[in-house]
């Protein structure tokens, strides 16, 4: 949960600190007047390049940024042993035992007993949704495997709007900084003539400089690692997605429920690899 907070500090520390061993004064960087331009533009041609969508999923995204991975090996273990235990209750007691368990998930005993997948909304829709649409005995010309194929690349579509949005704003920064930059250098235009004073205007130019500093320091230092760790996040998600459809694909097959999960089981990347009961 703390290590994008620590990863960042030591970006921020890193860049204060070296600055202060070439000899540098800290109040040298702070211009909250180029901040506010920067980060203002910044702010104003992401929501003006996004619809609304874009901008509540980028806000779910910095939560998890913050928060800490969201998928991890306890998630996979849960959505493998959910799926089983529904799969198990629809062969013992039949399909329509299902259906009280997938209209109101949060109320069910057996979801409840998997808080995780409870807490990935898009995870749960999944599963509830792809179950009752099995209970609707769809015919045999419509392909299962085709429709989740489809929903999870439609899903990942989505969530990707906002690496590339983000990553269009990491790719305008520097130019927000050098708009930022130029403002510097007519302020410092209108000193000269008369009688100049050098350090004023020494300071004016350093100043102006510190826009375009700051441009590419928030662009590659700060926004490009948010893009790559949501790119990152996005993956995680989609293999949970397909780790889910391979099992409700091999069940609507006919396949046993422990088969199914040695399905799904195959298609965990190795980093949360779930081990079968007898190895845990």
């Amino acid at each position: 949960m703390i290590a994008k907070p620590i990863a960042l500090f030591i970006i921020i520390a890193s860049f204060l600190g070296g600055f202060v061993l070439m000899g540098g004064n800290l109040s040298a960087l702070w211009h909250p007047s180029e901040l506010v331009v920067i980060l203002g533009i910044a702010l104003g041609a992401f929501m003006a390049s996004t619809p609304v969508n874009v901008w509540m999923r980028t806000l779910h995204f910095v939560g998890r940024f913050f928060a800490g991975e969201r998928v991890s090996k306890q998630l996979y273990a849960e959505t493998l042993g959910l799926l089983e235990e529904l799969s198990r209750l629809s062969r013992g007691a039949g399909v329509l035992a299902l259906e009280k368990h997938l209209i109101a998930p949060e109320d069910s005993p057996i979801f409840t007993q998997y808080p995780r997948v409870l807490k990935h909304p898009d995870l749960k829709k999944f599963i509830t949704e792809n179950f009752s649409y099995l209970l609707l005995n769809p015919p045999a010309s419509q392909s299962f495997h085709e429709h989740l194929a489809k929903q999870i690349s439609t899903m990942t579509n989505s969530m990707m709007e906002v690496p590339r949005a983000a990553g269009k704003v990491a790719d305008w920064l520097p130019g927000f900084g050098i708009v930022a930059a130029v403002m510097g250098v007519i302020l410092t235009m209108d000193m000269l003539g008369g009688d100049m004073d050098v350090a004023v205007i020494g300071g004016a130019i350093g100043a102006a400089l510190v826009g375009t500093l700051t441009g590419v320091f928030l662009a590659f230092a700060i926004l490009a690692p948010f893009v790559h760790s949501v790119e990152i996040m996005v993956r995680q998600d989609r293999t949970l997605f397909e780790m889910a459809a391979s099992f409700m694909v091999a069940y609507a097959n006919g396949v046993s429920p422990s088969l199914s999960v040695e399905i799904g089981r195959q298609i965990v990347p190795p980093e949360f690899a779930v081990p079968r009961e007898e190895e845990a």
